[in-house]
């Protein structure tokens, strides 16, 4: 007695604890379990678990673990069972007897109950024998399992079988597989009739073929497994043969197609934006199966009356299906393009909604904007990390902005570094709707790695990203809004929104730093003040020397560290300059022009001086190095006009004593040769400086001002200097006009030569004439008198005459006579000749100038025609003019 209540205590307890169930909160169920647990107890013949039972059963069990795939497990357990072997327990098999909760606890995978089932070896086996032995063998052992102690675990499948008398199901299943029956007749069946089958039967087989499952109505062709086409062994009954092939061939086109979608789909795709429109696929392709479930389920279980129809059902899906028909086309045309990119899809589906859009489809409109925007999020993350972060993907082949290789130096960032992908055609290599905006794109990401090498990027990481607009089709297009709207100028709307939320701020903060802490108006002021001479006192304290130097053939006036200390003490002085950026550099000259002699008597010699002014990098970035040669060329050019008029305006004798015998005809082509070379010297340097390059100048600096990113502060600089190079007369159109001004130019030093050898002439044959005379009157015994007005004397030391005159109050003037006397290779040809020539020469080139700048300007257009014809208007009304005398 007292063991049936130790044990009645026992069993209250363990029920409880595998239960959950007490005789307070559930009387009934504890009841149950209790009652079934002590049969159990109470009829056990064996009070301590079967040894080699639980020995067999763990052996099986690990060896179901390896069939199971789990080798871990099984070599858990029998290395757990090897040390429990080793040790001498009296209890080590009722300890070996675990529970399987712990293990199930420990790994989900057992809490499978099919893993704990005994494997049974003979149902393999051909030995009848052997399958009679496991099933005995198996009814000799029980379990229990922690939710249900009363659940029978030895039961087979067998067991669940039931009895059948009535046959009525068994029939209906048979007569509803058309596709086994034949037609008979007596008895005799019909290869070649068509089996008839009903509507339901047909209905049935087309939602089956639509949802991608093999069918008896439909086959595909041995050779294209995607193409479907309807069977010919079956008609309808209560149609014509022609019409339901005719709907099943319709029906067949459109499973064609969703077959052809889910094989496309179903790729394995490495690219995510490839992989993003998989998805987008099967994700409509799995609604459309959703709606298929559904008008099956009106058939399988209706709710109310149905008319079983067939065109009823191809009306209801054809809404559907034609999305996905659309959709299956354009994976067709990728499939045929042997080279699309990875984004070409998104140029079809752009495509498709813009004509669908047009059409008047509304619902295809909507389902393949979708698409669309779903697939153009992810092509978006790359053009966000760019235009945010100013990186790009390492790898990104998809992307049209590419990377250079190796170091780049700051100055040639913006310029160098990063490069816009294009095609072996020179296409950008971006989706055709998104080409537009590729430069804002670019420039913006630009913006942001300045601003990084600048040290201001946590200015662009401070900026609210939440201003970026949302791209979906509702939001963009909104069709209850904006229905009548083109699809394309609702992307081109949003999408410039959206760049503009990015580009805006960076190019606004990297355009204000440029101006405000790089100094860019300072540098510009720099470039005006030292390439242009804009301060004409500077300008003249840097040539004059050079020029003096030249006409006294002293060897330093190209020495490039004597220039660049004169360069920088004439423009150094000037706030905007700083004089340590100054050099001056000499182009290498050939053996001839080495000559100081032969350099002084052409103004072409002086182009070998280039002018150097050095700007920091992020200036560069604006006045790039591209423009260097233009500034040069427009400083050579004022450097020449300079030229000639600082020799026709040499310091000139008060009174003319050396060419006091020259004639009136010598003295008036003389000074009217020099008057109208002096004029159009004064008319081309007010042209070049005061109507082109300073209104130019001025110009500029507002484009700079005005300009929304570094890319248009780029080409405002850009379009100015090559507009100033075209309207200086130094474009490759007046290239000609160029080379005859130049000409002229030259002409003012041969002029002057040709003056200074007649005043050497005069001087010596005076000096012949007065030596003459005093021998005469020396011969005679009389004395000669010299006239102060006729004392000279030349100090060789120098190569230089001073000349006194009693007119001028002794006042004495430096003329350089020896050095403008050099020969000219004229050989014996007369001064007047010299002078009549010169003469024919600047009028003929002044004319070729004039009538070549007005031919230029009626060729052309918009400023710089302009500007070439109100020089030629100058120059003729010059030349027309009677200001200039009759000579």
């Amino acid at each position: 007695m007292a063991h049936l209540v130790k044990l009645g205590a026992l069993t209250d307890e363990l029920v409880t604890l595998l239960t959950s169930a007490s005789a307070e909160n559930e009387p009934a169920r504890f009841n149950a379990h209790r009652e079934s647990a002590l049969r159990a107890l109470r009829h056990n013949s064996y009070l301590r678990t079967n040894q080699f039972d639980v020995t067999s059963r763990l052996d099986g069990l690990e060896e179901k673990f390896r069939v199971y795939n789990e080798d871990s497990l099984a070599d858990a357990l029998k290395e757990r069972m090897d040390k429990l072997s080793k040790k001498d327990i009296k209890w080590a098999r009722d300890i070996a007897f675990a529970p399987r909760a712990d293990l199930a606890a420990e790994d989900p995978l057992l809490r499978d109950k099919s893993i704990w089932k005994n494997v049974d070896f003979g149902a393999d086996s051909s030995d009848e024998d052997g399958f009679e032995d496991s099933r005995s063998e198996l009814s000799g052992t029980t379990e229990t399992d922690q939710s249900s102690v009363d659940e029978d675990m030895n039961k087979r499948p067998e067991d669940y079988a039931v009895a059948i008398t009535d046959h009525e199901d068994l029939d209906r299943l048979r007569e509803a597989q058309f596709w086994l029956k034949n037609p008979t007749v007596g008895g005799v069946k019909l290869e070649t009739v068509k089996k008839p089958i009903t509507e339901l039967q047909a209905v049935r087989e087309v939602l089956f073929m639509l949802a991608g499952y093999p069918t008896s109505l439909f086959e595909t062709k041995p050779k294209e497994p995607t193409i479907i086409v309807p069977s010919k062994n079956y008609a309808l009954k209560h149609a014509s043969g022609d019409a339901f092939y005719k709907l099943a061939k319709d029906l067949a086109d459109y499973g064609s197609s969703l077959m052809s979608l889910r094989g496309w789909a179903k790729r394995p795709q490495s690219i995510p934006l490839l992989q993003v429109f998989n998805g987008s696929i099967l994700a409509r392709i799995s609604e459309f199966e959703s709606l298929l479930s559904s008008i099956q389920q009106c058939f399988v279980e209706p709710k109310e009356d149905i008319i079983v129809s067939l065109l009823s059902v191809q009306a209801e899906i054809n809404p559907y299906v034609e999305p996905l028909v659309r959709l299956s086309g354009i994976t067709k045309k990728l499939d045929a393009e042997p080279y699309a990119h990875a984004f070409r899809y998104l140029e079809l589906l752009y495509d498709e909604t813009c004509t669908s859009q047009m059409a008047g489809n509304d619902q295809i409109y909507a389902f393949m904007g979708d698409i669309f925007f779903e697939c153009f999020q992810i092509y978006l993350r790359p053009i966000r990390i760019w235009m945010e972060d100013g990186d790009l993907s390492h790898g990104d082949k998809i992307f049209f902005i590419s990377e250079a290789s190796g170091q780049v130096e700051p100055a040639a960032l913006w310029e160098s570094r990063y490069k816009l992908r294009q095609t072996q055609n020179g296409i950008l290599h971006a989706p055709s709707f998104l080409r537009a905006a590729a430069s804002k794109i670019f420039t913006t990401g630009k913006s942001v790695v300045v601003l990084k090498h600048l040290n201001q990027y946590p200015l662009m990481r401070s900026f609210e990203s939440s201003l970026e607009p949302h791209l979906d089709f509702e939001t963009v297009c909104d069709p209850s809004k904006l229905r009548l709207a083109p699809f394309q100028e609702l992307f081109d709307v949003a999408f410039d929104a959206w760049i503009q939320s990015k580009h805006q701020y960076a190019s606004s903060t990297l355009r204000r730093i440029l101006f405000d802490s790089c100094g860019l108006h300072t540098s510009l002021e720099a470039m005006s003040q030292i390439y242009f001479m804009a301060d004409g006192s500077a300008g003249a304290a840097f040539t004059n020397p050079l020029f003096d130097k030249l006409d006294t053939l002293d060897k330093s006036w190209n020495d490039r560290f004597t220039l660049t200390e004169l360069v920088r003490s004439a423009f150094g002085v000037l706030p905007s300059t700083n004089p340590d950026r100054i050099r001056i550099n000499i182009l290498p000259l050939s053996r001839r022009s080495q000559d100081a002699g032969k350099c002084r008597r052409t103004v072409k010699a002086l182009s070998i001086i280039e002018l150097k002014y050095h700007l920091s990098w992020p200036i560069k970035t604006i006045i790039t190095p591209a423009t260097n040669t233009s500034y040069q060329r427009i400083f050579t050019f004022l450097f020449q006009i300079r030229r000639s008029s600082h020799i026709l305006h040499r310091q000139r004798l008060v009174a003319d004593i050396l060419t006091s015998n020259s004639s009136s005809d010598e003295r008036a082509l003389y000074y009217s040769l020099r008057t109208r070379l002096l004029w159009f010297i004064q008319t081309l340097q007010y042209y070049v400086t005061c109507l082109v390059l300073a209104p130019g100048s001025h110009k500029m600096r507002e484009a700079l001002k005005a300009a929304i990113d570094v890319d248009n502060m780029i080409d405002a600089h850009s379009n100015f200097i090559k507009s100033m190079v075209d309207r200086a007369l130094l474009g490759q159109r007046l290239e000609l006009i160029h080379k005859t001004v130049l000409k002229i130019l030259d002409l003012a030093i041969k002029l002057e030569d040709a003056q200074a050898a007649n005043a050497v002439a005069n001087k010596e044959f005076m000096e012949r004439q007065q030596e003459m005379m005093e021998h005469s009157m020396g011969g005679l015994g009389l004395q000669t008198q010299r006239k102060g007005r006729q004392s000279m004397f030349v100090n060789e030391k120098d190569s230089k005459d001073k000349v006194e005159s009693s007119d001028d109050e002794g006042k004495e003037i430096d003329v350089d006579l020896s050095i403008l006397s050099v020969d000219d290779g004229q050989g014996q040809v007369s001064y007047v000749e010299k002078l009549r020539t010169m003469r024919a020469d600047f009028d003929r080139l002044v004319r070729f100038v004039a009538s070549g700048l007005k031919g230029v300007a009626r060729a052309g257009s918009g400023e710089d025609a302009r500007s070439w014809d109100t020089l030629g208007e100058m120059l003729e009304s010059g030349l027309g003019s009677g200001t200039m005398g009759r000579y």
